[in-house]
């Protein structure tokens, strides 16, 4: 910059000293350069348009993706190079070096510029700010702009297979007898009784009729479709201190787990987490959240499975409500849930006393366990079981 405010006021030195064309020419041109095009390019600069391909990004850890913005200049001014650096999250920066691309851009002219990321761990994170440079050939001046608004990419907690867990067949299929009999299942044949008055005539099974000689009519089995109820627990204090970390992370990864295997399978499935939000999940989701409690009523299809999963990508452990207080505000959910999946660090006594309590309204209750198993027993219940409880090793495997 010295340099050239030094030539600048040589060349308009020598013009009015030699006062020849070609000097003025020169001192002119000094001018120009050194006071007019910055201000040209300023302007410019200030009417870039830089949009985004998406506003959200959804990863698994270990994808990959690239950020891809338009770079547009809708004036007659060129741009000699623009240098934009992203500032992207430790946890989401891919390769040992900064990227930083420079281009240029000639009038009405665009360019695509694009930052690759790696998802490394689970969680909600809000890119940005850009920093965008615009600079002259000769290196006069460089213009240096903030651009604020940033993306937001949702890192989904990691998902196993659990076609290895041995689960209560009512678990794996979702439908059992109903206690009232009120929803007969024509695809569940039960047996055959005599034709009583104000019996529909497509109830009767002809050739039993045929058999018999008498009216026989079709007896079905009532049955309901299990609506599941996950309950994860973030309590702090219920987690030890020195695991806090690995416990956490693997209670979250088993809840994934188990909402994708229900809901891959046709369940009708919902979320209950005593724990906070992240402030940059996205707002479209149908999310009741206050207090430290999550709700995510029941439904079934993919929209709820990438809805839960956006949740759980973004839930933190909080130390206001324990397990129990979760159970007793959500309450009003457990009253149309015939499963529930509790995702808990330890099975401890008032834990197993609140299942069996559960069990004895009609329930079945699962308790997965990402810490030390004090209930051993409960590990070996029958299939049939309406209360049992599941160990969960780091590895993300789950043991019956």
């Amino acid at each position: 910059m010295t340099l050239w405010r030094t030539l600048i006021w040589l060349f308009v030195g020598l013009a009015f000293l030699w006062e020849t064309r070609p000097a003025y020419s020169m001192a002119y041109l000094g001018i120009i350069l050194f006071f007019r095009f910055p201000l040209w390019q300023e302007k410019a600069a200030q009417k870039l348009r830089i949009e985004r391909s998406a506003q959200e990004y959804y990863l698994f850890p270990g994808d990959r993706s690239a950020l891809a913005l338009e770079v547009t200049n809708p004036t007659f001014m060129p741009l000699v190079w623009i240098s934009i650096i992203h500032r992207i999250p430790s946890s989401l920066v891919f390769g040992n070096h900064p990227q930083r691309p420079v281009f240029a851009l000639p009038p009405h002219g665009s360019h695509e510029v694009n930052f690759e990321i790696m998802a490394r761990e689970r969680g909600v994170y809000r890119l940005g700010p850009l920093d965008v440079c615009v600079g002259d050939p000769f290196g006069v001046r460089t213009q240096k702009y903030l651009v604020e608004k940033g993306n937001i990419v949702v890192v989904f907690p990691a998902i196993h297979q659990l076609s290895d867990l041995s689960l209560p067949a009512r678990f794996s299929f979702g439908n059992f007898k109903a206690i009232q009999q009120i929803n007969p299942d024509p695809t569940r044949l039960a047996g055959l009784r005599r034709y009583q008055e104000g019996d529909q005539l497509r109830s009767i099974h002809w050739p039993a009729t045929a058999r018999t000689k008498t009216l026989q009519v079709k007896q079905f089995e009532h049955t309901v479709t299990a609506t599941c109820m996950l309950f994860l627990d973030l309590y702090k204090q219920d987690y030890q201190t020195s695991k806090f970390h690995v416990e956490t992370e693997l209670a979250i990864t088993t809840a994934a787990s188990l909402v994708h295997h229900l809901i891959q399978r046709g369940e009708a499935c919902g979320l209950a987490a005593n724990a906070v939000l992240n402030e940059y999940l996205p707002g479209d989701l149908d999310v009741s959240s206050g207090e430290g409690v999550v709700r995510i009523p029941p439904r079934q299809g993919t929209a709820q499975l990438r809805q839960v999963l956006t949740v759980l990508a973004g839930v933190k452990a909080q130390d206001g409500s324990d397990f129990s207080t979760l159970l007793t505000e959500c309450g009003h959910q457990l009253e149309g849930a015939a499963i529930l999946l509790w995702v808990v660090p330890r099975d401890t006594p008032e834990i197993v006393e609140r299942a069996w309590d559960y069990v004895r309204r009609g329930r079945q209750v699962q308790v997965f366990v990402v810490g030390d198993v004090q209930h051993r027993e409960l590990l070996q219940s029958p299939l049939n079981s309406a209360l049992r409880v599941f160990s969960v090793t780091r590895e993300g495997a789950i043991l019956p």
